[in-house]
């Protein structure tokens, strides 16, 4: 639990600029006007809870399916992994608006197309359904009985320390730029989903073994 509440708090700390950098790269450098309306900045924030709306059904019909199948449901922590990923990959949506827009507020080179942010709250809406929902269940079965409340409390403090630590990344873009702070922290994520790929044999084992200890 300790090991994937690391990178419970990295993933939350990128997925949190929606509002921040996000919101604030939305306002001064994305082309909002649609057919003649200029979209108000924070209508954006309500891109995540209807992607979760339209998506959450489709995405528990596929665990169910895939549960039905020979080989099973995808392990907790590969879920993870590719809500990793897909945040990175939202990240990477963005690079090319940057590169059109460029960083500096006082000197826009030319606006983005709304698309670019759609998308991006879009893959950040997937990864967030891959790995939100199944990390609160992994907590409740893997935390010994005695101390479940404790480790709950934990797990969302972490997502607490994530919001410090993307307040902070926000605050960067000033002086590095929204190119640079993209590119790092989707660049990480992308990496540390594929790292959690790779060990997450070794951790479902390791829970594996804890469920055999507690019968």
């Amino acid at each position: 639990m300790m090991i994937l509440a690391c990178f419970v708090v990295f993933f939350w700390a990128g997925f949190e600029q929606a509002g921040s950098s996000f919101t604030l790269y939305t306002k001064n450098f994305v082309d909002r006007e649609v057919f003649g309306y200029l979209v108000p900045v924070s209508w954006f924030q309500s891109l995540n809870p209807l992607f979760i709306i339209i998506l959450a059904p489709i995405i528990s019909a596929l665990w169910i399916k895939l549960s039905k199948t020979k080989n099973g449901d995808l392990k907790t922590t590969t879920k993870m992994g590719l809500g990793m990923i897909l945040l990175g990959l939202g990240f990477m949506i963005l690079i090319p608006a940057v590169l059109h827009t460029g960083s500096n507020e006082e000197n826009i080179i030319a606006k983005a197309h709304i698309a670019f942010i759609i998308f991006t709250y879009l893959f950040h809406t997937l990864g967030e359904l891959c790995l939100s929902p199944v990390g609160l269940s992994l907590v409740s079965k893997v935390a010994p009985l005695k101390i479940a409340s404790l480790l709950m409390g934990v797990w969302m403090s972490a997502i607490g320390v994530a919001n410090l630590i993307a307040g902070q990344l926000a605050a960067l873009t000033a002086s590095l730029g929204y190119m640079e702070i993209f590119i790092a922290i989707g660049g990480l994520a992308i990496l540390l989903g594929i790292i959690l790929l790779f060990v997450s044999g070794k951790l479902t084992s390791m829970m594996s073994e804890y469920d055999e200890v507690k019968e």
